[in-house]
């Protein structure tokens, strides 16, 4: 019997989108869930049905408030839920977690948060309401969504001119290949290579060698998720590995599975995260830097 579960992903409002990658739907109507998360992306997240809980580090993260908030996995992190399970949620831009949380990402790294520790009180009381109308069926997905990015709209706080420059100049070379040049990066900037060193960990949550590598094992993971793969993609995935044992453990390591069981029955939505929507907008940060 297939997983009951439904993953919709919606484009945000223009003016939303440096800060917001994607909105997204989320649906599981089983009683009892278990599957990982990839945590690329930064997160803020409503539940409106479900409590559980995450491993993340070595450690239990408890799941039962009504909004959360990650800025990102170190490696995938298993979870379970006692079901139904329903979100909605917005993945973040480096600059949107930083105009939002006003935090460092890489002080909160490998955290499942109650969003309230990270925008205030005020979340409290806007989660409840909307998921109480999504409860009652008074909400769409999508509806609940556009409400949420109506929410978090006016919240974005001002990032300087400067350190927004330097995340787009990140995010371009981070687009640029599954095997980007970190010497591309430190030559783009305005600012010396300890100090670039330093914003990016701030901003991106990992310093740029390990930023790079996870996002490989990531986008390389998400080709090989895909049904049919081109002759193109296996040739990008080839080029950015040493060799078919150095993709093998890297993908392992970054995702918790080997590529030969990437897509499998055992984590359906572990395959369908790993095809992130919000991950392609990437790519439109090519040409930005």
């Amino acid at each position: 019997m297939p997983p009951l579960f439904h993953l919709e992903y919606f484009d945000p409002p223009g003016e939303l989108s440096e800060h917001v990658l994607a909105l997204f739907h989320f649906a599981w109507d089983e009683v009892d869930i278990a599957d990982r998360h990839p945590g690329a992306l930064p997160q803020i997240v409503l539940f409106p049905y479900g409590s559980g809980e995450m491993q993340v580090d070595g450690r239990a993260e408890p799941i039962t408030g009504e909004a959360h908030m990650l800025a990102g996995f170190e490696t995938a992190a298993p979870f379970t839920f006692n079901g139904p399970w329903h979100a909605i949620g917005a993945s973040l831009s480096p600059l949107g977690w930083a105009a939002l949380a006003r935090q460092p990402a890489n002080e909160h790294l490998n955290r499942l948060l109650p969003a309230d520790e990270l925008v205030g009180p005020d979340v409290n009381a806007f989660a409840k309401k909307t998921n109480d109308l999504y409860r009652s069926n008074k909400l769409s997905g999508l509806e609940a969504c556009k409400i949420l990015a109506d929410w978090i709209a006016p919240r974005f706080h001002p990032v300087s001119e400067e350190h927004a420059a330097l995340i787009k100049q990140g995010l371009a070379w981070l687009s640029s290949s599954l095997n980007p040049d970190i010497e591309m990066l430190f030559a783009k900037t305005a600012y010396s290579r300890r100090q670039t060193e330093r914003l990016v960990t701030r901003y991106f949550g990992f310093t740029p060698r390990a930023l790079a590598r996870k996002y490989r094992a990531v986008r390389a993971a998400s080709l090989l998720a895909q049904p049919e793969l081109t002759d193109e993609g296996e040739a990008e995935i080839a080029a950015a590995f040493y060799d078919q044992p150095h993709m093998i453990r890297e993908i392992r390591r970054y995702c918790g599975y080997t590529p030969t069981r990437l897509g499998g029955p055992e984590e359906p939505l572990f395959q369908t995260m790993l095809r992130l929507k919000n991950l392609d907008r990437l790519e439109e940060f090519r040409t930005i830097g």
